[in-house]
């Protein structure tokens, strides 16, 4: 008998010790930080309305309308974005992305991938309340740069798209976020 409770406390000793030794860990998970925080704004489901400005691509420019959804994930270290909209000069359009906080460089970045086969890798920060990402886009026969900015304005969420095609940076995309029930298909 008196054996069997020594195996039993064994047993138990080094059944637990891995999860004492994972409490410990020097590779124990952060804690969301409050650069998470600063993106809290863009959480939810919403109603859009794309304005594709006039350019020498589309001359016309266009509007289109679509849904938005983002949630948190990866145990809230990102946050998880899907985008759907139908307009005029892109058609059909669906994008995916991932937006978090680097902290060894101390930016925020947003890797996106859409239905077109693009997965540009934004960087940037917070210049008070607006987060300003960029990235150059390359393409057969160039290149050019790429800026994107949210903030909230009032109880939308505005996204204004920049482009540099050597020229300086022009307003190509103007997207008004409202709040919304409506579920992403």
């Amino acid at each position: 008998m008196g054996k069997n409770i020594v195996a039993g406390i064994a047993i138990l000793f080094l059944a637990s010790s891995p999860l004492a030794a994972q409490e410990s860990s020097p590779f124990q998970k952060p804690a969301p930080g409050p650069e998470r925080a600063k993106l809290a704004f863009l959480v939810g489901t919403f109603t859009t309305e794309t304005h594709v400005m006039p350019s020498p691509m589309s001359p016309n420019g266009g509007v289109g309308n679509g849904t938005s959804v983002a949630t948190w994930g990866l145990d809230s270290m990102f946050l998880m974005i899907g985008e759907h909209s139908v307009n005029q000069v892109f058609g059909n359009y669906k994008g995916h992305g991932l937006l978090g906080f680097d902290r060894r460089d101390g930016k925020y970045v947003l890797s996106m991938f859409n239905n077109f086969g693009d997965s540009p890798q934004y960087r940037g920060n917070f210049n008070g309340d607006t987060l300003t990402l960029m990235t150059k886009v390359e393409f057969p026969g160039g290149s050019f740069d790429q800026k994107l900015v949210w903030f909230k304005e009032k109880n939308t969420i505005r996204l204004k798209i920049f482009n540099d095609m050597g020229e300086g940076f022009t307003l190509t995309i103007d997207e008004i976020s409202t709040p919304s029930t409506n579920i992403m298909k």
